[in-house]
């Protein structure tokens, strides 16, 4: 079970939300896990329980609430038991936010401790993404909300750190909404408003960077007749004197940004090797693009690709995730992309110029003649990517892309289908354990076709039957079999494959998601374009063009020139879409899926 306390207090089991019955069970629980693993006296309990006004017959109804806890706990009911003068609850600190929250900040100051900056951002980010709301919502406890301020401080302090480090990374202007909205919501704090200060500085405003530090002494002024600490007091005056550094020091030479290589890397031998020899003679740049449905694992061979030829590249190796399918992030813009390049490369802020043609002729500029390795993740097409490219052909460049980049030239691609059933079965083993699947290939064998050999999909259910011991491989395998929670069941905690499958559907123009919506409520296994123009009311040859476009996208695969299908676990998304089709509606007047034989008469 996962239990969360940061937002509101909810316990999982198997990704299902259980029914913890009253508030004072709540109450029980949060207590309980908040010592987690330690004897929690009754009398603390009983306070708790309610507000520090327990009745007369508290101790006998603190008895019922943890019989009424226990059975809701199902099988796990073991963990809460009696021990001396109270209770305890036995759990994984992993399994509880609120401690993993704490476990990942203390990694993260060890590896900025160690001068590893990146890894301490990423344990924060991490770290703050666990939340989903004030800390402890709806215990309405003055016991609660102590502790939930305490809580929401170490927050605050953690989104700080982390700011900190990316602006000592160079970014400015991206952090400067963040802190201005957190500066509004904490005005009296001053760690919140020196980093406002110092990210106003180092991107050109210097004005509103003195102007801030102005309407905070001003406040605490009004509000608590004292001056700025020290240390504000310090940063204004070295912003007024020019002498604070407005960009970061230069980067070494040599620098890599790349992401970790992951453990459980399985199959791809035969797409490394392709990969890892195209590149062209002479002064040509070598662009390797590498394209394929979501979840198929395109930036996990592109990392490997990446530290297999890294040590080509001794003059640096940068990475940049350009959000082309992201969910809730729009592409980056060509423009903000080169400027985030030409800051990890080590150009100062001011002088990179304003006018995209002049950014990314300093790019080419900046890496000619340079032994550069340049990662470019998440594509969304060759327009984002076309002002991103070096121009001399000592550099090397890696692109992922949902889309086929047809439109970039001299370009080497590679499309990944999902894996072949032998290497789908060994990455789930890696991951589930040799111990979980001795003796059960048969069993592993249906478990990774009903992921449709997915590289994520495999990889998601194998991370679940992992941390859950008490599953056998049938018992995922019968959660996997049922259609209609499949893509449900191929979530785990930020990764979901049906969240990837509605970012590409976002990302298509109306025409296409209206054709997909079609498809979705076709009944058949495979069509061509007379098919789909009778679907949805247009022409064949427009049917064939957005087909094509579809099929560009990774939503369509094909077995024969001319005939389109989807994947299986694409199509199970499509038809959760194609619940209001208005196309297939319109053409035969019906809340009922068409047959191939209806199609086939509609067409004539």
């Amino acid at each position: 079970m996962y239990f969360e306390l940061l937002g509101t207090t909810r316990v999982l089991r198997d990704g299902e939300r259980v029914d913890l019955g009253g508030l004072r069970q709540q109450r029980l629980l949060v207590m309980l896990l908040l010592s987690a693993n330690r004897v929690v006296g009754a009398d603390r309990l009983l306070e708790a329980m309610w507000d520090g006004e327990p009745p007369a017959t508290a101790r006998r109804q603190l008895h019922n609430a943890v019989a009424a806890l226990r059975r809701s706990f199902g099988a796990a009911k073991h963990l809460v038991v009696k021990d001396g003068p109270g209770y305890r609850i036995t759990v994984d600190p992993q399994d509880v936010d609120a401690h993993r929250f704490t476990a990942m900040v203390a990694a993260a100051s060890a590896a900025a401790a160690a001068g590893r900056a990146t890894a301490a951002a990423e344990q924060l980010e991490a770290a703050l993404a666990l939340w989903t709301g004030p800390a402890l919502s709806g215990l309405n406890s003055p016991v609660f909300e102590i502790v939930a301020a305490r809580f929401e401080e170490n927050r605050l302090t953690a989104t700080e750190r982390l700011i900190g480090l990316r602006l000592d990374g160079g970014e400015a202007s991206a952090l400067v909404p963040q802190l201005g909205e957190l500066v509004s919501r904490h005005p009296l704090r001053e760690e919140t408003r020196k980093l406002l200060m110092l990210a106003l500085h180092r991107c050109g405003r210097t004005a509103d960077a003195l102007n801030a530090y102005e309407q905070g002494r001003r406040m605490l002024r009004d509000e608590l007749g004292v001056d700025p600490g020290a240390s504000i007091r310090e940063l204004y005056e070295r912003i007024l004197r020019a002498d604070l550094p407005k960009r970061r020091p230069e980067p070494a030479r040599g620098c890599s940004y790349l992401p970790y290589d992951t453990a459980h890397f399985t199959g791809r031998a035969e797409e490394l090797r392709f990969l890892s020899v195209s590149r062209p003679a002479g002064t040509a740049l070598s662009i390797l693009a590498i394209d394929g449905m979501p979840g198929a694992g395109k930036t996990t061979l592109a990392v490997r690709l990446a530290h297999q030829l890294a040590h080509r590249f001794p003059e640096g190796h940068l990475y940049l995730d350009l959000h082309g399918h992201t969910a809730g992030r729009e592409p980056l813009a060509p423009d903000e992309a080169l400027e985030r390049l030409l800051l990890d490369f080590g150009l100062p802020s001011d002088r990179i110029p304003r006018d995209g043609s002049q950014r990314a002729a300093r790019w080419r500029a900046e890496l000619a003649e340079r032994r550069v390795l340049v990662v470019l993740d998440n594509a969304l097409d060759a327009r984002q990517v076309r002002p991103l490219l070096p121009g001399t052909g000592k550099a090397q460049v890696i692109i992922t892309s949902r889309r086929r980049l047809a439109g970039l030239d001299g370009v080497t691609s590679r499309s990944l289908d999902v894996f072949p059933p032998p290497d789908a079965a060994a990455l789930f083993t890696r991951i589930a354990g040799p111990d979980r699947t001795a003796g059960r290939p048969d069993a592993v064998a249906e478990v990774v076709a009903l992921c449709g050999h997915l590289p994520l999909a495999v990889a998601i259910a194998a991370c679940r039957f992992h941390n859950r011991p008490a599953w056998s491989l049938d018992d995922l395998a019968f959660r996997l079999r049922d259609r209609s929670t499949r893509l449900a069941e191929l979530s785990l905690e930020d990764r979901s494959v049906e969240a990837r499958f509605e970012v590409s559907y976002e990302r298509l123009p109306a025409a296409q998601r209206r054709l997909f919506r079609a498809l979705g409520a076709f009944a058949g296994d495979e069509l061509g374009a007379a098919e789909a123009a009778v679907l949805v009311g247009q022409p064949v040859p427009e049917a064939e063009r957005l087909l094509e476009e579809l099929f560009d996208a990774h939503v369509l695969r094909q077995r024969a020139a001319g005939r389109y299908h989807f994947h299986d676990l694409v199509r199970e998304h499509a038809r959760a879409k194609a619940e209001d089709h208005e196309a297939v509606l319109t053409t035969f007047g019906r809340k009922t899926l068409p047959s191939v034989g209806e199609l086939e008469c509609s067409i004539g």
